[in-house]
């Protein structure tokens, strides 16, 4: 359980920093901020962040 709660948590704050990174970017390039797509994006990104994460736990297990 400990396992989910931590992954459910960097899940949300993946997103929640994909939400600021995505509209200060788009502001910088002076281009329309979607939010879905600027959702989509961290999800995955922080879905592959996850993965690797864990993987790296299991390989490198003591």
């Amino acid at each position: 359980m400990k396992t989910i709660a931590a992954n459910l948590t960097t899940l949300f704050w993946g997103i929640v920093y994909g939400e600021i990174i995505g509209y200060i970017g788009s502001a910088l390039v002076q281009s329309t901020f979607t939010k879905t797509i600027a959702i989509n994006v961290a999800i995955v990104g922080g879905l592959i962040a996850l993965i690797g994460i864990n993987l790296l736990k299991l390989v490198i297990k003591p």
